[in-house]
């Protein structure tokens, strides 16, 4: 019998990881007097039921980035922030299009395992029903939450949009899908995505883990951070693209095979690219 719930792990004082079963990540967090939600997860589960449990005070809901295993439970609240760039991505006009595209996640999250350890099925996966508010958030944005300033990072790169949020209260950087080991930089130029990551760079002295949004990925229940390198490779291997000094490689990928694809791998980082946005 596997796990009908997702895990929750206690990784600092008022600091939640929420596993959703080995598919996706959200992080609760509060302060003296408010509280944020970090991403609404793939929809395997009703994250609203854990957050209202575990949160003492009112908070917010904070997406990293657009894409459907960040955001299929956004429609059990009726507000959400998330960057500018990434709000046409929740437009109705392309809900169909993430639909299908969440849709086919379960059957590459078997790949990994997830079905193997949870007691789940690919059917019990939703996309949302309707968009809530969609509210603004900007790079260097404090969000104070009482005793608890958290501080937002814009990272395009994953997607325009894509946000880390700084919390030097528990010194964690919630990176979502902007700073891991397997990152996908197809949606701006290498020179942007380098920007984003030296933005990150700048608060180095506030964090001392990286918790992306993939914590215990398919059967790896546990729920650990990024590598101490993760970082470090990855501004590696950005400077290196840019500088022509990186050993592209071209072909499958080696984290879930596919289509050829330009790709660098570095010490704990892999990072696949479009060789036609450079700069």
């Amino acid at each position: 019998m596997g796990f009908k719930k997702p895990i929750v792990a206690e990784i600092a004082f008022h600091t939640f990881a929420i596993n959703e079963f080995g598919m996706a990540a959200c992080f609760l967090l509060w302060g003296t007097e408010r509280g944020i939600l970090i991403d609404t997860g793939c929809g395997m589960y009703n994250i609203r039921e854990i957050a209202d449990e575990l949160c003492p005070v009112p908070y917010d809901v904070i997406l990293t980035h657009s894409h459907g295993d960040h955001v299929a439970g956004i429609d059990h609240w009726d507000q959400v922030y998330i960057h500018p760039a990434d709000m046409e991505a929740l437009s109705p006009e392309r809900f169909e299009q993430n639909a299908k595209m969440l849709g086919r996640y379960p059957e590459m999250m078997a790949a990994f395992g997830s079905f193997d350890a949870y007691e789940i099925t690919p059917e019990q996966i939703h996309y949302p029903e309707r968009v809530p508010e969609l509210l603004p958030l900007y790079d260097g944005q404090i969000i104070e939450l009482g005793n608890r300033p958290v501080t937002v990072v814009h990272m395009p790169g994953h997607t325009p949009g894509e946000i880390a949020l700084i919390d030097p209260f528990s010194r964690i950087a919630f990176t979502g899908d902007a700073c891991n080991v397997n990152l996908g930089l197809r949606a701006c130029t290498i020179k942007e995505a380098l920007e984003g990551m030296e933005r990150l760079e700048s608060h180095r002295h506030e964090f001392d883990r990286n918790y992306n949004g993939h914590i215990g990925y398919g059967s790896d229940n546990v729920n650990r951070s990024m590598p101490e390198s993760c970082l470090d490779d990855c501004l590696h291997i950005l400077r290196g693209i840019l500088d022509g000094t990186a050993d592209v490689q071209h072909g499958p990928s080696p984290f879930r095979g596919g289509d050829p694809v330009d790709y660098v791998k570095e010490g704990a980082v892999l990072i696949t690219f479009d060789p036609k946005k450079i700069r």
